[in-house]
C-alpha cells in the first residue's frame, strides 16, 4: 500500500464521515504534528501498524482501513508430513541431539503467531523465550524444565511457556512437537 499523508483536516474529515475513534497507520503513513493535536482534541487514538504487518498490544487488526475494506490473509494450510525441518540450535545444542525446526505460518502469511514444527533427540538446550509459546507434542516425550522444576508432555499434551522463560527443551528419547509463538516474529525478539 502507498506512503500516505495525513493532514489535520484530513483527521477532521475522517472524524466526521467514518464516526470513529481509532485510526490505524501502516508503518510508513506520515502524520503532521497539527493532525496528532487534532487528533487528540477530537479523542481519535493514532494506532501504528509495525512492520511484518503486527499491531500493538489490546489492539487487532482493522478490517476497515480509512474506509476502505481491508481483505483478510488468505487461510493456510499446512501438511505436516511434508514439512521438512532444517538444522536448529547450532552451538546450543550437542550435534547427536540433532535439533530440527520449521517455521510453517508466520508474519508473511498475515499472522499475529507463529507456527511451527522441532524435533530433538536425546538431550537437553537451554533458551530463553522473548515471547510466548505453546508447545503440543506430536510423539515422543518433551521436557521443558525451569527453575529446577520440569513439566513433561506425551504425544497430545500441551506446555504453555511464558514470555520472559529461561529453560532447557530436553527429551529423554526424541520427541517432535508444534509449537504455537506469539508475537510471530518470535525469532527477531530480543
Amino acid at each position: 500500500m502507498p506512503r500516505q499523508l495525513f493532514t489535520a483536516a484530513d483527521i477532521r474529515r475522517l472524524g466526521r464521515e467514518q464516526k470513529s475513534d481509532l485510526l490505524f497507520l501502516s508503518p510508513d503513513d506520515l502524520v503532521t504534528p497539527e493532525a496528532v493535536d487534532v487528533a487528540r482534541e477530537l479523542g481519535i487514538r493514532l494506532v501504528r501498524e509495525a512492520s511484518g504487518g503486527q499491531f500493538p498490544a489490546g489492539s487487532s487488526p482493522p478490517v476497515e482501513r480509512h474506509g476502505i475494506p481491508r481483505p483478510l490473509p488468505p487461510l493456510k494450510s499446512v501438511q505436516g508430513s511434508g514439512v521438512i525441518l532444517d538444522p536448529f540450535g547450532a552451538g546450543l545444542a550437542a550435534p547427536e541431539m540433532n535439533v530440527r525446526l520449521k517455521d510453517v505460518i508466520t508474519a508473511a502469511d498475515g499472522s499475529s503467531m507463529a507456527t511451527g514444527y522441532m524435533a530433538l533427540e536425546k538431550g537437553e538446550f537451554p533458551w530463553t523465550l522473548t515471547y510466548d509459546e505453546v508447545d503440543i507434542v506430536l510423539e515422543g516425550e518433551l521436557v521443558i524444565t525451569r527453575d529446577g522444576k520440569s513439566a513433561r508432555a506425551q504425544a497430545g499434551d500441551s506446555i504453555f511457556i511464558p514470555k520472559g522463560s529461561s529453560i532447557t527443551f530436553g527429551t529423554p528419547d526424541h520427541v517432535r512437537f508444534v509449537y504455537v509463538a506469539f508475537p510471530a516474529n518470535w525469532n527477531e525478539q530480543g
